[in-house]
């Protein structure tokens, strides 16, 4: 079976079991999800500030997004649960680019729902494009966007900072949203 078909079946069973998941928590663990995926489409946002700031559009429209190749690793655990938590629907993740995520126009996702992968990286491109204090302010709300990212990490079992797909293989079928840091 061509690796591409493997993906998406497998990004599918992924989908269906962490949104079965997700809908039987408690609604206080729901909430706690929607109020810190609500605080990384925050810091997120204020990134692309800087990006767009940076001439960034520009910058990646004339590389065509050669920092997006290999991008079907990006996807973590905490943007699905934005995803569900905000009751929006995914796009249609097309593996057979170099980006599952990257349609004839640019990414498919707003930035406050872009992998943390995505937002956080400035090329040399963009970062020439900034005055430094930019770049500074930048690289702190990079290093507070980890810190919110890694409360995933360290809460469920399957919100490491590694894509979904390369979780899967460590997790094999077991539940993503089990509660790691209550044992």
């Amino acid at each position: 079976m061509p690796q591409q078909v493997e993906r998406e079946q497998l990004w599918q069973q992924l989908v269906d079991q962490i949104g079965a998941e997700y809908h039987q928590l408690e609604v206080s663990e729901r909430t706690w999800i929607q109020k810190t995926c609500d605080r990384i489409s925050c810091v997120q946002e204020r990134l692309d500030q800087l990006f767009r700031r940076g001439d960034g559009l520009r910058q990646c429209q004339d590389c065509r997004g050669d920092c997006c190749a290999l991008g079907h690793n990006h996807l973590t655990l905490a943007n699905l649960l934005l995803f569900l938590s905000q009751d929006v629907r995914l796009p249609t993740l097309d593996f057979s680019s170099t980006c599952p995520l990257l349609g004839t126009r640019g990414c498919l996702l707003a930035a406050g729902q872009r992998p943390y992968n995505c937002i956080s990286f400035l090329c040399d491109r963009i970062e020439d494009q900034l005055q430094k204090s930019d770049v500074e302010c930048f690289y702190l709300l990079e290093k507070e966007l980890r810190a919110i990212y890694r409360m995933f990490a360290d809460r469920y079992a399957g919100g490491s900072m590694s894509g979904l797909l390369l979780t899967a293989k460590r997790l094999r079928g077991q539940p993503y949203l089990k509660r790691i840091d209550l044992c």
